[in-house]
């Protein structure tokens, strides 16, 4: 196998692994019945046992894009994707509440670490004309992810006991992330030839430009509008006057178009043009927010609905691809990364809280325009990179070499 070869493959496995990574993230979601009236969970603990992997990267996902920057990132994804299986098959097992809170802690310290380095190795490893399609497909990795669980739990759980279910869930991604490692294992260091800087040149926040900031932002005002949207969606669909003629879950499969879509247009063009794309998903996101929740004719309110998950993933692929051309040679793509991801977890924990406070307020057509405000905010951090000079997706520096 040739190197072009071989790093397409690890690109796929890498993002194989991915998907699966935000399968253990979507996985507790059929279960929540099963915990409440076979292992007595309280809705309290439910929540915590739900919503903890997502408190980890709103946390501390930027000091871990440092920590990825000194211990490498072959070495972190292998050791990030160990203890995320070893918390898994923890979770399939143990029985206590207790226990089982300490497996999905010990997971969730694995997820944190996987969703910052796999995405600076896509970076790394990519040939120029892949990198930024690669991170475009990496932005779906957990409306993806959520819907792999979903189908797996109906197949299974029919038949089969959930810790069978949760079993599968963990070997597939476990499997998935040997073959990556082992086909990490083959390829050389893509950056070898690049110029290098000292190491994290102008200390750790010399390593956060304006640009990183700006689309760090964006990124997490198109959380809050996203995982608040599919939040809600099953409930408002469930309404009698809804007027939306699929159901949540088929909407969400809907958001890989977008991903797809932007990965195809994003190969060989420039910064600005990424950004443009972004710009573009939250403009539609905000034309289509109120028309899906305002009682709309039910060809129109569809039609929204099914804007904002393919407008949604244009934004969250568009902006992942978007990080090559705005990190300069010498800077930390992983602490970029961190910062990206961070901001996005911020809006994980804030977005359902502060949707579900407007619903109850100002109702469903309130929600609506809750979402647009989201979209237009995230929009308006883009503009003023609309005038700098970015780098094309295929020449821009790949980040500082740490592959480890």
């Amino acid at each position: 196998m040739n190197d072009t070869r071989t790093r397409l493959a690890a690109i796929a496995m890498l993002l194989l692994a991915g998907v699966l990574a935000g399968t253990q993230l979507g996985k507790i979601a059929p279960l929540v019945d099963w915990y409440r009236s076979e292992a007595g969970f309280s809705l309290v603990l439910i929540g915590w046992l739900t919503s903890m992997i997502s408190i980890f990267v709103a946390l501390v996902a930027l000091p871990t894009g440092w920590a990825i920057e000194r211990a490498g990132m072959r070495r972190s994804f292998v050791a990030s994707a160990v203890v995320m299986a070893a918390g898994g098959l923890a979770l399939a097992f143990l029985h206590d509440p207790w226990a089982i809170l300490a497996a999905r802690l010990v997971e969730g310290i694995g997820y944190l670490v996987l969703v910052i380095v796999i995405p600076a190795l896509l970076n790394s490893i990519a040939p120029p004309a892949w990198r930024a399609p690669a991170l475009a497909i990496w932005g779906g990795f957990v409306p993806v992810g959520f819907a792999v669980a979903d189908f797996l739990a109906r197949g299974m759980l029919p038949v089969a006991e959930p810790k069978y279910f949760l079993l599968v869930a963990v070997l597939a991604f476990a499997f998935f992330a040997l073959l990556g490692a082992m086909l990490l294992g083959m390829i050389g260091d893509p950056d070898a030839s690049a110029p290098k800087a000292a190491p994290l040149e102008a200390g750790f926040a010399g390593q956060i430009s304006f640009p990183v900031m700006l689309v760090a932002l964006a990124f997490g005002f198109y959380v809050i509008l996203s995982v608040s949207f599919f939040a809600f969606m099953p409930a408002f669909v469930a309404l009698p006057n809804a007027n939306i003629a699929l159901s949540a879950g088929l909407i969400a499969l809907i958001v890989p178009i977008g991903n797809v879509l932007t990965g195809v247009l994003v190969r060989g063009r420039d910064g600005r043009f990424v950004l443009m794309l972004a710009g573009i998903g939250f403009a539609a996101s905000l034309a289509a927010a109120v028309p899906a929740f305002a009682g709309s004719a039910p060809a129109l309110a569809t039609l929204a609905a099914v804007a904002i998950a393919i407008a949604g993933g244009i934004v969250a692929s568009a902006l992942f691809a978007s990080i090559p051309t705005i990190v300069p040679a010498g800077k930390s793509a992983s602490i970029a990364i961190g910062l990206v991801c961070q901001a996005g977890g911020i809006g994980t924990v804030i977005g359902p809280p502060l949707a579900g406070y407007v619903i109850e307020t100002y109702g469903w057509s309130g929600f609506g325009t809750f979402l647009a405000m989201s979209a237009a905010i995230g929009g308006l951090c883009l503009l003023p990179l609309a005038r700098m000079r970015l780098q094309e997706t295929e020449t821009a520096y790949a980040g500082q070499d740490t592959a480890g």
